[in-house]
């Protein structure tokens, strides 16, 4: 009885998403509301009410983490947008190369995961899925395709998400990251293969496997250096960086001689001159952020300083934020390094403020509430039964079962944020029950949860909503949730082995 009790807030969540089709935010609430409730009403997880508040409010602190730093990502978005930055970056893709197969690549494994680094909550799917629709795809292709490139999302909005998942499970987020990566790499080669089977079939795949291998290994070895040596927050965005560049080059190389004298040369006379100060223009600020960050984490006199001033500090919540440096007061600079450069009017700045709140709020109120649970049952020693029962029942198997709990947390949620918030305290408190790896576990529930946003019921609605296919929005979850499937088989599998050769750090 006890455990099916622990169990109650999940079961509420997916019952209210699935059953009552509510959204996240209420979801969210009404099963914060029932975790009260049985805190405050059942004797074997009874708390005080000072406990209660106590934990729900680390949950709000845990949760301010990742909303500084979405809510400037989500305004640098819409300053570029406004400003025609996103079209700009559209048209240089097309002009590049009129190979579509070539288009999606660049797209899947570089536009995407860039504008999904810096701004997160999904946002490159809006822009991905209405380019390849420009690009002659039909909407439940590029609706489709579009969600498979949000494969960048363990490092959407600068790693908020795998911040939230280091801080609630105790693992150095360096760890972290970089476990993530390792076990993302036959993932990334995964999804830019349906990427690709989806818009040209096998043949496309049997056309452009040398670029298929050669980016999607470059992206990863990439994401991989960058988590390890660099800064977990500004892997995705470097990595992206890299690929787009390689990945322009090699189209270039492939264009043929003539078709160079006949047409880029020509342009470039007449046109290309005006489209690459535009382009530069465009992704200055992506530079600009870039350097600040790398700037902040590389030099210590500098990193020093950064850590120890306007600090927030609550140690009776073992909570400590340094404003200056997080990533959110760097994408701050960049928004007004943007309105700057791009010489942004009072009315557009006002517009784009607006929509940033109104996108922003409801995710600081569902995320709070996905943390607050959390940390309530873990307060309450519901966490603590539901691992000790799932250590007994499944031991060292549990690495089978983890990558399904956190696949269902990215799936119910649609973000790693609040699948990460749910499940991570649960996850690790299970691999201490199992002997199994903590930061294995933790890195297997960041990567699980983060792959299965792209199949999460809010996502389908978005992308049927925004590709206007409506009427086929049953036949596009079934088809994200049998490649998001494929992906959470895929880890196991490289999971498994890393415990059958005893290879892991």
């Amino acid at each position: 009885m006890n455990l099916i009790i622990a169990l109650l807030p999940f079961i509420c969540i997916f019952v209210l998403l699935f059953v009552f089709k509510q959204t996240s935010l209420r979801s969210g609430l009404l099963s914060y509301i029932v975790t009260m409730l049985i805190i405050l009403v059942y004797p074997s997880y009874h708390i005080t009410v000072e406990s209660t508040l106590h934990a729900s409010f680390k949950g709000f602190l845990i949760s301010f983490v990742a909303a500084y730093v979405l809510f400037f990502g989500i305004l640098f978005f819409h300053l570029i947008n406004n400003t025609g930055g996103i079209r700009a970056i559209a048209s240089f893709l097309s002009e590049v190369t009129t190979d579509q197969i070539l288009q999606v690549i660049l797209l899947v494994i570089g536009l995407s995961p860039l504008l999904e680094s810096t701004s997160g909550f999904g946002i490159a799917f809006m822009i991905v899925a209405p380019i390849l629709i420009a690009l002659g795809f039909s909407p439940m292709k590029a609706a489709s395709i579009g969600l498979v490139s949000l494969l960048a999302v363990p490092w959407g909005a600068l790693s908020t998400g795998t911040v939230i998942g280091a801080q609630i499970g105790g693992i150095p987020l360096q760890e972290l990251g970089s476990g993530t990566a390792i076990i993302s790499i036959p993932v990334f080669i995964y999804f830019l293969l349906i990427a690709v089977y989806l818009a040209g079939g096998k043949d496309a795949i049997k056309y452009r496997w040398k670029e298929i291998l050669l980016l999607s290994v470059i992206f990863s070895i990439s994401i991989f250096l960058f988590n390890a040596f660099v800064s977990v927050e500004l892997a995705g965005v470097l990595s992206s960086l890299v690929t787009s560049s390689i990945g322009l080059l090699v189209i270039k190389i492939k264009n043929s001689s003539s078709l160079i004298n006949e047409t880029v040369i020509e342009t470039s006379v007449s046109e290309n001159n005006g489209t690459n100060l535009n382009i530069i223009k465009v992704m200055s600020p992506y530079l600009i952020l870039t350097i600040l960050i790398f700037i902040s984490r590389l030099i210590p006199s500098i990193k020093k300083f950064l850590e120890s001033h306007f600090v927030i500090e609550l140690p009776s919540f073992s909570f400590s934020l340094a404003l200056l440096y997080s990533p959110g007061f760097w994408l701050f600079i960049t928004c007004l390094y943007t309105i700057f450069i791009f010489k942004i009017s009072k009315s557009i700045i006002w517009s784009s403020l607006k929509i940033s709140i109104k996108q922003w709020v409801p995710f600081v109120i569902s995320t709070t509430a996905f943390v607050a649970i959390s940390q309530l049952m873990t307060t309450a020693n519901m966490t603590f039964a539901i691992a000790n029962a799932a250590g007994l029942i499944f031991g060292s198997m549990f690495i089978f079962v983890s990558p399904f709990i956190g696949g269902i947390g990215g799936f119910l949620t649609g973000s790693n944020t609040g699948s990460n918030a749910m499940f991570t305290q649960l996850q690790v408190e299970t691999a201490k029950k199992t002997g199994l790896p903590l930061n294995l576990i933790a890195s297997i529930q960041n990567t699980s949860s983060s792959h299965s946003t792209m199949a999460s019921p809010s996502r389908i609605m978005l992308g049927a909503s925004l590709c206007r296919i409506e009427s086929e929005e049953n036949r596009l979850l079934k088809k994200m949730s049998i490649i998001v499937l494929g992906a959470i088989l895929l880890i196991i599998i490289l999971t498994v082995g890393f415990l059958v050769f005893d290879f892991w750090f």
